[in-house]
């Protein structure tokens, strides 16, 4: 799969689970938000955006977004931009092998193996 089909797939799978009115919206608060704040806030809430992913990718029931808090949703999206750039710039060819499927794509650029483990920002 080359980059570009990565990269549309992971778009189009983000875009059914967090409207683009509700990405330009959460971009915004992240904007205004200092980038320790925003770090602070990703450490904070990583293991319910992993928890999230985990059941999207299991079911794709974008429902699960509509109970969680503007800061969950916020988090998930600044991990999906820096984990997407991340895995862009790691395989800017793409990859082979990949299952081309659009959600296991996107569950693959959201949770990597530093996703998994706790970091501290502060």
């Amino acid at each position: 799969m080359k980059a570009e089909e990565i990269f549309e797939a992971s778009v189009k799978m983000m875009k059914q689970f967090v409207s683009p009115a509700g990405m330009i919206a959460s971009i915004g608060r992240l904007k205004e938000r200092a980038e320790e704040e925003n770090l602070n806030l990703l450490a904070r809430e990583r293991e319910n955006i992993n928890e999230v992913v985990r059941k999207l990718a299991e079911g794709g029931d974008k429902d699960v977004l509509k109970s969680v808090p503007l800061e969950l949703i916020d988090a998930l999206v600044l991990r999906y931009l820096k984990n997407r750039d991340v895995f862009m710039k790691t395989f800017p060819n793409g990859i082979e092998d990949i299952n081309p499927d659009p959600l296991t794509v996107w569950a693959a650029i959201m949770i990597s193996p530093q996703d998994d483990n706790p970091v501290s920002y502060s």
